[in-house]
């Protein structure tokens, strides 16, 4: 099991600030929340391959459109194929869908918005397996995405698009707002998830709220889970997505990622 860091809470694009700083908490992988515009797939890969650091997903965090009220089917369909085409030179890692459900905003009805998004998610899935790409989708809350709030909604979803190429990202923040029983959740789920989220209940690294991270873990590895985990937290103070302003900002992220990956290191029975 690899741990890694979701790169937007660094505030970071560049593929060899991102790398270095992922080397320097000490971690083994980044989840990468950019796009084609940000670099080109093959820059992140070689950085990454540098540093011997594993991509995890490509994750575009700005993933909407630019004037929500001009989404539209095809023009979601349209930027996800560019960002499976980075993911492509990046070395065929997994892509995350969520934000297709950012392109629904704009529909009349909870309805139509659906039949968009799962026409969207059909199209991209299998515009990424023509090109041996792996999906993901990970389960959010309703207070920042418009759609798919649990992982029964999630599992519904995946089972429309059909296939076996889309897999789930489970959050233990997330669970915390819209799961009635996160354990039960990850049991469920845990066979099916690719990569879990560590974030508590405030959005801080493990230890910051009342999330049981010791239950969560036993609980993925008693239900089969073998994937990776991906920390994410935020500072109190830059909730709920703002990356660290200043020198003290990325002094006490530092700290909240390093003391959650040693944490969850621990459990794993692995020094260091």
């Amino acid at each position: 099991m690899r741990i890694g860091i979701v790169t937007w809470t660094l505030g970071l694009t560049d593929p060899n600030k991102t790398v270095a700083k992922a080397r320097e908490l000490g971690l083994d992988a980044i989840q990468y929340a950019g796009d084609y515009r940000d670099c080109s797939g093959s820059a992140l890969k070689k950085a990454a391959d540098d540093a011997g650091v594993a991509i995890l997903a490509i994750d575009p965090f700005n993933a909407g459109p630019t004037e929500p009220q001009q989404a539209s089917e095809a023009g979601a369909i349209a930027y996800f194929r560019k960002v499976v085409d980075f993911a492509v030179e990046a070395g065929h890692v997994p892509v995350t869908l969520q934000g297709l459900s950012q392109w629904t905003r704009n529909c009349p009805d909870q309805a139509s918005a659906c039949q968009r998004l799962l026409a969207c998610c059909k199209a991209v899935d299998a515009y990424a397996q023509e090109k041996g790409v792996r999906t993901l989708y990970e389960v959010c809350n309703h207070y920042e995405v418009p759609l798919i709030h649990t992982s029964d909604a999630c599992r519904e979803l995946i089972g429309q698009v059909g296939g076996n190429n889309l897999r789930m990202i489970l959050d233990s923040f997330h669970m915390n707002v819209n799961e009635r029983d996160p354990l039960q959740t990850i049991r469920r789920n845990a066979a099916f998830t690719a990569i879990y989220h560590i974030s508590d209940s405030g959005r801080g690294g493990i230890g910051s709220g009342h999330i049981d991270f010791r239950a969560q873990y036993d609980a993925l590895m008693a239900s089969g889970f073998t994937g990776d985990v991906a920390i994410e937290p935020v500072l109190a103070h830059r909730t709920p997505s703002l990356p660290p302003l200043t020198r003290a900002d990325v002094e006490l992220l530092d700290q909240e990622i390093s003391r959650s990956a040693a944490t969850w290191r621990e459990y794993m029975g692995v020094a260091g």
